[in-house]
C-alpha cells in the first residue's frame, strides 16, 4: 500500500542501506513518495541479516523498508549501470549513505550526474560528511555517539559511558537529510535545478547537543551527565514514588507552586532556597529530597492525577511494552501494520507528521524480497524511456493533423508572424506508447524561441527533456538567450518555465486577433476564461 501525501508523484531512488538512509526514505515514503531501493545482488541491504528474525525474515529490515521496491543492480556491470541510468532519468531524488569517494569510483558522483541529470536531488549520508579531514573514514551510530558529544552527557556522574537507548546518531541523520532533500525540492519549484545534499552524522550529533554548547561557551565549564535532570532548570527529573518514577517539568514559578500544590508541601512555597529558578537550580538536591518524601506516600498513578488535575506536566516512565499499550498512541496511530506473506502480520512505529489534507492509513505496504520488483521496474522503464529526435518528414502529417484536432489550427504565433507548425525546427519525444511530445522553435540572429511545447501525450518528464534538448541545440548554434513566447492565459506554462530557470523579461502585442479571425473556432490552452491578448516573453541567458 503505497500512502498518499504531499509528495504524491515524487520518485526516489534508495541506495542507502541499514539505518540512516532507509530512516529517510522511509519518512519519504510515508509523505507520499515512491521509494525504489537499488541493492546489491550479493545479500541486498545489509540488514536483511540484522535480528530480531521472524522465521528468516529480518524484522529490522522489515520496519525500515516496508511498502518500498527493491531491484538488485551491479553498479559496476553494463547491464546493471544501464538498468540504473534510466531509472535517474525518470528520477526526482537519490539518497546514499556510502563512505565519501564511493559513488565517485562508481561513475555517480554528484559532479557527473548534474550535468546528466539537472533536475536530481543528490542526497548523501555517510558519518562525516564529504569535506573535511574525516571524510574518508567509516562510521557506525556508536562511533558518531561518542565522537559528538551525545555520550558524555548521557547516563549518570561517575558512570561509564552510556551510548543513548536507540540509534540516534542514524536517525537523526536520516531526519536532517528528510529535511535537506524537502528543502532542495522546493528550491527546484523555483529555480528548476536540482542539487546536492550533504549530511554529516557527526555534525548531526553536534546540532542536537541543545544548550550544553552555550553553557560550555559560557561558563567555561565543560558539561557532564546528570542522571534524568534538566542542568538549567528545576525541578525538571524523574523522583521517586513509592512503586515507581514520577517525572515532573516544571519550568517557571508558576508550574512550580501548582507542583507544590499537588505535592501537599505548601511550606516550600517561602522557602528561600526555592523562590526563584536559579536558587531552585542551585538547591536540586535539597529540592529532591523534600520532593521524593512526600512521593513516597503514594503511588505513581495517584500523583500524575493529582499533577495533571493543576496542569503540571508530569508523566510516568514507560517501558516500550507500555508506551505501545497506550491509549494516546493507538488514537494517534502510532502503531501501524505491514503484512509480509512469509513473517505474516508486522507491528511498526507509524508516521508522527499527520496532515490534515491526507489520510494516515493504519496499513503499510509490504516489504520487499531482494530483487522481488525487477519484472515491474523494467517494465515501467520500458514505457516511460523517451527517445528524443529532430522532427522528421513522416512526423510533419501527423503533427498538423493532431495540431488541427486539438487546437483547431497548424498556424501559431511566432517572432516573424504566423507560421506552420509543420514547417519549423523542432523535436519529438516517444516512448513505447508512440509520439508524447512535440517541441518547435525558431533560430533568429543570436536568440532562439521556443514557440511551442507540448508533452499532453503519456509521457512523464517529456516537457523537461524536450525543452533541454532545445536549450543544448541552442547553446551549439551560439545562441547567447532564449526566449519563450507564452499567451498570457496559460500561467501553467508560463510556471513550468519560470521552474526551470526562465524569467519574465516582458510584454509582446500578439497577432492573436489575426489569428483567431483566421481561425474563429480556435480556443488557447489553459484557462480560456482568461482573454489573451498578449503574450508574456521568458527569457532564459545560454
Amino acid at each position: 500500500m503505497q500512502p498518499s501525501g504531499p509528495l504524491n508523484g515524487i520518485r526516489v531512488i534508495d541506495l542507502s542501506r541499514v539505518l540512516a538512509g532507509p530512516y529517510c526514505t522511509m519518512t519519504l515514503l510515508d509523505l507520499g513518495a515512491q521509494v525504489t531501493k537499488v541493492e546489491t545482488p550479493a545479500g541486498g541491504d545489509d540488514s536483511r541479516a540484522f535480528g530480531p528474525f521472524i522465521g528468516d525474515r529480518s524484522a529490522y529490515f522489515m520496519s525500515l523498508n516496508r511498502g518500498k521496491r527493491s531491484i538488485a543492480l551491479d553498479l559496476k556491470a553494463p547491464d546493471g549501470k544501464k538498468i540504473f541510468e534510466q531509472l535517474l532519468r525518470n528520477a526526482d531524488v537519490l539518497v546514499e549513505n556510502y563512505r565519501a569517494g564511493t559513488m565517485e569510483k562508481l561513475g555517480y558522483g554528484w559532479d557527473a550526474l548534474k550535468t546528466r541529470f539537472p533536475r536530481l536531488i543528490y542526497a548523501a549520508t555517510s558519518g562525516f560528511g564529504h569535506t573535511g579531514p574525516y571524510s574518508d573514514r567509516p562510521a557506525y551510530d556508536m562511533v558518531v555517539q561518542g565522537m559528538g558529544g551525545i555520550m558524555s552527557l548521557t547516563g549518570y556522574p561517575g558512570g561509564p559511558p552510556t551510548r543513548v537507548g536507540s540509534s540516534i546518531g542514524d536517525i537523526t541523520a536520516g531526519l536532517f537529510t528528510s529535511i535537506g532533500i524537502l528543502s532542495a525540492l522546493h528550491d527546484r519549484t523555483a529555480t528548476g535545478r536540482g542539487q546536492k545534499v550533504d549530511v554529516s552524522m557527526l555534525d548531526c550529533q553536534l546540532a542536537i547537543l541543545e544548550n550544553a554548547i552555550v553553557r560550555y561557551f559560557t561558563t567555561g565549564e565543560i558539561p557532564g551527565p546528570l542522571g534524568a535532570r534538566h542542568p538549567s532548570i528545576t525541578p525538571f527529573e524523574a523522583y521517586a514514588a513509592q512503586d515507581g518514577y514520577v517525572i515532573i517539568a516544571a519550568g517557571n514559578d508558576k508550574l512550580f507552586h501548582l507542583a507544590l500544590e499537588a505535592l501537599e508541601l505548601p511550606e516550600l512555597v517561602h522557602d528561600p532556597r526555592f523562590t526563584t529558578g536559579p536558587l531552585r537550580n542551585k538547591n536540586v538536591e535539597a529540592l529532591k529530597l523534600c520532593f521524593e518524601a512526600a512521593l513516597g506516600r503514594a503511588p505513581v498513578a495517584h500523583w500524575l492525577a493529582q499533577l495533571h488535575e493543576r496542569g503540571v506536566p508530569a508523566g510516568p516512565i514507560n517501558n516500550v511494552a507500555q508506551i505501545l499499550a497506550d491509549p494516546q498512541i493507538k488514537v494517534r496511530n502510532m502503531v501501524v501494520t505491514a503484512q509480509d506473506p512469509v513473517a505474516g502480520t508486522l507491528h511498526m512505529a507509524g508516521n508522527p507528521i499527520k496532515l490534515s489534507a491526507f489520510s494516515d492509513p493504519s496499513t503499510r505496504g509490504a516489504p520487499p524480497e531482494l530483487d522481488g520488483d525487477r519484472i515491474e521496474i523494467i517494465r515501467e522503464l520500458n514505457e516511460a524511456q523517451l527517445h528524443l529526435a529532430r522532427t522528421k518528414a513522416d512526423d510533419v502529417e501527423f503533427i498538423h493533423d493532431y495540431m488541427g484536432r486539438r487546437y483547431g489550427s497548424a498556424r501559431i504565433p511566432g517572432p516573424r508572424g504566423l507560421r506552420d507548425i509543420s514547417a519549423l525546427n523542432g523535436f519529438t519525444a516517444r516512448n513505447s506508447q508512440g509520439l508524447s511530445g512535440l517541441a518547435s522553435f525558431e533560430l533568429d540572429a543570436d536568440t532562439a524561441y521556443l514557440l511551442w511545447l507540448d508533452s499532453a501525450y503519456p509521457g512523464r518528464g517529456c516537457g523537461g527533456a524536450l525543452l533541454q534538448a532545445v536549450i543544448d541545440l541552442a547553446r551549439s548554434e551560439g545562441c547567447r538567450k532564449f526566449c519563450a513566447l507564452v499567451g498570457n492565459n496559460n500561467l501553467a506554462a508560463a510556471g513550468f518555465l519560470q521552474k526551470r530557470g526562465f524569467s519574465i523579461s516582458g510584454f509582446r502585442r500578439a497577432q492573436l486577433e489575426e489569428y483567431r479571425a483566421e481561425n474563429p473556432d480556435f480556443i488557447p490552452p489553459g484557462d480560456a476564461a482568461i482573454p489573451a491578448r498578449d503574450f508574456l516573453e521568458l527569457e532564459l541567458s545560454l
